[in-house]
């Protein structure tokens, strides 16, 4: 079986689906430590997405996408990089492309 190397292969793999609610980091981190291979963030809608910056949080060793309203929208962090699904809502290719650039080198 060829794979790309930026695709995840999900044959054999345990994987938290994607739950509404449920999908933060703690949670993915979690199913990680009890053996996931792949796991779901929850959606996150391009319009929210689209407006967040990304900020690196030194004291949590995270990624952060923060909403203008200081709230964050998504985070990350290296330990569940290139095994984490960045899910997300739209209906608009052009916005979708901004927010995969705004979250490509961190999931």
């Amino acid at each position: 079986m060829i794979l790309n190397s930026l695709s995840l292969c999900y044959h054999n793999k345990l994987i938290l689906a994607p739950m509404v609610r449920v999908g933060t980091l703690p949670m993915r981190l979690l199913a990680l430590d009890y053996g996931a291979d792949i796991v779901y963030c929850e959606e996150l809608i391009d319009l929210k997405m689209i407006q967040c910056k990304r900020v690196v949080n030194e004291v949590l060793s995270t990624v952060d996408f923060v909403a203008p309203d200081d709230r964050v929208v998504f985070r990350t962090c290296e330990r569940e990089q290139n095994r984490v699904v960045f899910q997300m809502g739209t209906s608009d290719a052009e916005r979708a492309l901004a927010v995969a650039r705004l979250v490509e080198n961190d999931v």
